[in-house]
């Protein structure tokens, strides 16, 4: 029997009002906050990182302070260069995805215990082992890091956030499962070996939340976190981002290719691209998703997202190339007729 290694975080709060017990939460969890960096970005999520300060602060604790952290690769090097310059011995993570992935990456490089604390839920970088930045030049780029070891999430604040983080989070969260059915494609065609144990995981984490009738309450807040959680588990014992990230994704980054500025955000996109590949796959679970989506207002058609057709059509023709290495279901519609206009018109029809 081939034996399996999990690095699972050793701190997993969910729940309401838990910003204000940051420290005892880290101090009972043994992180070592001789030297503690708060790493924030700009805009609301401010108040809720200087939140953060304060109670480390009211502790007996000076953090170092890095804001305006936006997702760029350059940011992620001068805090890995900061880190190693002033001794840091825990980096923690209070913002949206692209201040948890920027921080995320300068501690994987340096070996650095991190705590997420996200401000919004619009996608599983809360907790995945992946960080995905903006290089000097060209699109942004996913680049391996290391799930964070530990994660905090109050949903008084994530409950503050604008409503289409949150469904841009189920976006993502959902995907997981037409995620799978290209996992499990690719290992009956012999182009990668499926794993039931991490696909378990990311199908239990999502399955839940297409129960969930409106997107205003706490419940389906902790509902949907949760199960954002349990896709970066999914991730981390499969050692791959298989389990949650298919065709959809690789749709979603072509659109950011060919969007740059004018992208929608990642969960939405991804949104559309499920629709899409559930189609293509022929499955049922398409129905299933338009009728979802059409409940909690996620996109369900391109038009919502101010992405012409053209344009989609295109991301897609161009979306293998954005992850060669990985088979999708896309490999076989662009080889086989091709006929991408048609696939979409079956997509977002109704029903």
């Amino acid at each position: 029997m081939r034996e399996r290694t999990i690095a699972i975080p050793r701190l997993l709060n969910v729940g309401a009002g838990c910003l204000s017990a940051l420290e005892p939460l880290l101090r009972e969890a043994a992180f070592d906050l001789h030297a503690v960096c708060v790493g924030a970005g700009e805009g609301p999520s401010v108040q809720f990182a200087d939140a953060a300060v304060e109670g480390l602060r009211g502790a007996g604790i000076e953090p170092l302070e890095v804001h305006g952290l936006s997702g760029r690769l350059d940011q992620a090097a001068e805090l890995a260069a900061r880190v190693i310059e002033d001794g840091v011995t825990l980096l923690v993570a209070v913002g949206g995805g692209r201040v948890i992935d920027t921080v995320k990456l300068a501690a994987a490089r340096t070996g650095t215990d991190l705590v997420s604390v996200p401000t919004a839920i619009s996608h599983d970088g809360i907790s995945s082992p992946v960080a995905s930045l903006v290089p000097k030049d060209g699109p942004r780029q996913s680049y391996a890091a290391a799930m964070p070891g530990g994660i905090i999430v109050d949903i008084d604040v994530i409950g503050s956030a604008p409503p289409r983080t949150l469904r841009a989070g189920v976006g993502d969260l959902v995907s997981n499962l037409t995620a799978l059915m290209d996992w499990r494609r690719a290992d009956a065609l012999g182009h990668d070996r499926y794993d039931a144990f991490s696909a378990m995981i990311a199908e239990h984490a999502a399955r839940p939340v297409l129960d969930i009738e409106e997107l205003s309450t706490a419940a389906s807040h902790e509902l949907v976190a949760k199960g954002l959680l349990m896709s970066g588990l999914a991730m981390a014992a499969a050692g791959t981002s298989r389990p949650c990230s298919g065709a959809e994704h690789l749709i979603s980054h072509g659109l950011d290719e060919r969007l740059g500025d004018r992208a929608a955000m990642h969960g939405e996109q991804v949104a559309l691209g499920t629709l899409v590949a559930a189609e293509a796959h022929g499955s049922p679970m398409r129905a299933t998703l338009v009728e979802f989506f059409d409940r909690l207002e996620l996109p369900c058609r391109p038009g919502q997202l101010g992405i012409g057709d053209a344009e989609l059509e295109d991301a897609i023709l161009g979306a293998p190339a954005t992850r060669p290495d990985r088979y999708t279901i896309l490999t076989d519609v662009l080889e086989q007729d091709g006929d991408v206009p048609a696939l979409l018109e079956r997509a977002f029809a109704k029903g």
